[in-house]
């Protein structure tokens, strides 16, 4: 049975700080949505009993590739298409590359998040061996 679209609700923050007070003002109520590739499957299957969803995908200080002279710094909404393509990345952390080149398909790759496949904690992820393997460490930016 599929799911009926109009019984879900989703919120589209126009900033991170949008989107903390949300979840703050109403906790358990909203849950935060990255890439969304597995929910749509669950959608699509009428399996999907959470209803109400806060879409991170346009939150830009979520996203994005950062290179330093001492790390690299990989934002949660950062999609595998982007991991695939950055220069660094290629050389440096070529397994990872290798994990987002593996990750199912273009589409998938073009709309999967790098925070979604760790939030989602799938034994199947690609991307947290990878990760593992280069000692990633998590890292919130100050003042969240």
């Amino acid at each position: 049975m599929r799911a009926y679209i109009p019984g879900y609700d989703l919120r589209l923050p126009g900033s991170l700080t949008e989107a903390l007070g949300l979840l703050a003002r109403e906790p358990g109520i909203w849950q935060p949505l990255a890439g969304g590739t597995d929910l749509m499957v669950l959608l699509e299957a009428g399996k999907l009993s959470h209803k109400r969803f806060l879409s991170l995908s346009k939150l830009a200080d979520l996203r994005g590739i950062e290179v330093t002279r001492d790390s690299v710094i990989l934002g949660a909404m950062t999609t595998y298409t982007e991991i695939q393509r950055n220069s660094v990345l290629q050389t440096e952390f070529p397994l990872l590359c290798a994990a987002a080149h593996e990750t199912g398909s273009i589409a998938t790759q073009n709309r999967g998040t790098l925070g979604g496949n760790i939030v989602n904690a799938s034994p199947a992820a690609d991307s947290p061996p990878a990760l593992l393997v280069y000692d990633a460490e998590s890292w919130v930016p100050h003042g969240l």
